[in-house]
């Protein structure tokens, strides 16, 4: 398997333009999970074979489309789990705060370390996301079906609050609740086949809207 940067330079064509420094971290990274997954399984062995395009690739585009709906300095990853999107979302913007809301402590200690050696000052890792108003960016990548992720947040968004779902691109879309609006979709490519993706921005909108 070639290493990181070389494959985000062999693809960097159909690729979100990077910065050299960003693609080191990137790498800096991918070394810290490589490492803590030989011990914890934090994604499967095939996935950590094709983390290049299944998680690094992946979480450029779902970041870049939305940060198109930032608001303000709020956003927050649900379920982060080993850290994608929001580590890949903090490292392309490191001026802008993410926290990243994960329910199991053996994965909030991997983010912990990875924020700690790569010193992501804009990062905070916390546990399970609390039954209060968020506003802002929310980032769900393959955290619970939508029909499920829609009830879990209809309690925890605030008004123009904005949900970035992320579905395999012949998944047949989501019917979100009337109070989850649709703004907008991008549709991509992986490389390495590993096959096209959307994403898809809601946003939270009044029962009378």
């Amino acid at each position: 398997m070639l290493p990181l940067k070389e494959q985000f330079k062999s693809f960097q064509g159909s690729l979100p333009a990077l910065t050299a420094s960003e693609v080191e971290k990137y790498e800096e990274y991918f070394s810290v999970l490589r490492s803590w997954n030989e011990k914890m399984a934090l994604v499967s062995k095939k996935s950590i074979d094709l983390s290049f395009a299944n998680h690094f690739c992946d979480s450029l585009f779902i970041s870049d489309f939305g940060k198109k709906f930032l608001q303000g300095n709020q956003v927050c990853d649900l379920g982060s789990g080993a850290g994608f999107p929001g580590l890949v979302f903090a490292i392309r913007n490191p001026e802008i705060h993410i926290r990243l809301y994960e329910k199991l402590l053996k994965k909030q200690t991997f983010l912990g370390a990875v924020v700690g050696q790569l010193k992501l000052e804009n990062v905070e890792v916390t546990g399970s996301m609390p039954e209060e108003k968020h506003g802002g960016l929310i980032l769900a990548r393959a955290v619970m079906p939508p029909p499920e992720l829609f009830q879990f947040l209809s309690t925890r968004m605030s008004e123009g609050a904005v949900l970035i779902v992320n579905i395999g691109s012949q998944a047949e879309e989501p019917t979100p609740p009337k109070r989850f609006k649709k703004l907008e979709e991008v549709r991509y490519t992986l490389p390495l086949d590993c096959g096209s993706r959307r994403a898809i921005a809601y946003q939270f909108v009044s029962r009378g809207t």
